[in-house]
């Protein structure tokens, strides 16, 4: 805490010393760039402190996947789930944790599935 009441000081001296340049008065926004800084400090503690990252994860067009928990068709969410499709389009982008913070660096866990729309095969 001692660190982020010297950013936030440090940030709101020069935000100052900008408005007497600028003949302009601070505004408002000290307590903005307090809660900036404590959102930061909290992201920090989540992700920058630990063996682990985020990471985007995209199925190439017209690859084979399974719908489950990393992948979700995006008008029926997983209740297909254990069918296998090809893509056809990405929807949305999943978002997935590589690590468990400690030790192990290979383990992914989905914070956010992919959603796609799966390529249907139309009968005659």
């Amino acid at each position: 805490m001692d660190n982020v009441h010297q950013a936030i000081t440090r940030i709101t001296h020069v935000l100052g010393e900008v408005s007497k340049l600028s003949g302009s008065s601070p505004r408002s926004g000290i307590e903005e760039v307090r809660q900036i800084s404590l959102q930061a400090r909290d992201l920090a503690l989540q992700f920058g402190l630990h063996s682990a990252r985020l990471q985007l994860y995209m199925p190439d067009l017209e690859t084979e996947i399974q719908i489950g928990e990393e992948v979700y068709d995006c008008e029926d969410a997983d209740c297909d789930r254990g069918a296998k499709h090809f893509v056809a389009l990405v929807t949305l982008p999943g978002l997935q944790k590589v690590g468990d913070g400690r030790t192990d660096f290979q383990s992914k866990r989905t914070l956010v599935p992919c959603e796609i729309y799966p390529k249907r095969l139309v009968e005659p």
